[in-house]
């Protein structure tokens, strides 16, 4: 598995010619530059890497590919990420900011998650970690946040349900948190920094 991050401020405003027109048309809807930045980051990198791969949603809004890659896009503050497996994959990365840990945490996490909190120094981190982590799944799995988050548990490394196991992986560069989730694979990544200049 594949992991690629472009950071947006080597974007610029002639690299819409080269995305998709759906893509562009979504990037120009957008009323803030970092916002347009990072689709137009995605899309540079789903040109990339996917070629001329044709994209579609499904009913839960997840991307998919026609010819059966997978993949998953994430963005946060100064980054745009890609994801590739070749099996199912979701990837979230969260820029680390202030927030209260335990009252946020309470809407999304499980009571296993929250102790993790509440048990760390470290508690803004770990909260982080863990909302990647329960991102990652969720898109992986499809569903995104249509599914009440409560209902999964990522305070371990692995989640079954269904027959498949999901393996989650986090990572922390500066002050991101970065996860992938992959069903019934390895989810150790290697990561490629992309340049767009």
């Amino acid at each position: 598995m594949k992991l690629f991050l472009a950071n947006i401020h080597e974007i610029q405003e002639e690299h819409l010619r080269l995305i998709s027109p759906e893509r562009a048309a979504k990037a120009m809807r957008y009323r803030f530059s970092d916002d347009r930045k990072r689709s137009i980051a995605g899309g540079l990198l789903l040109r990339e890497f996917l070629g001329d791969a044709e994209i579609f949603t499904d009913e839960f809004g997840k991307p998919r590919t026609t010819d059966g890659r997978c993949f998953n896009l994430s963005h946060s503050g100064d980054w745009a990420i890609l994801a590739l497996s070749e099996c199912e994959i979701g990837c979230d990365i969260e820029k680390i900011r202030q927030v209260d840990p335990l009252r946020l945490g309470k809407t999304v996490f499980t009571g296993r998650e929250l102790a993790l909190i509440r048990q760390n120094p470290d508690r803004l981190g770990v909260f982080f970690d863990l909302w990647t982590k329960k991102e990652a799944l969720l898109k992986c799995m499809g569903e995104g946040f249509h599914r009440a988050a409560k209902t999964v548990d990522v305070s371990g490394g692995v989640f079954c349900e269904n027959g498949g196991v999901y393996n989650i992986k986090t990572q922390n560069f500066a002050d991101y948190s970065v996860s992938v989730c992959v069903k019934n694979g390895s989810a150790s990544f290697e990561t490629q920094m992309v340049h767009f200049n």
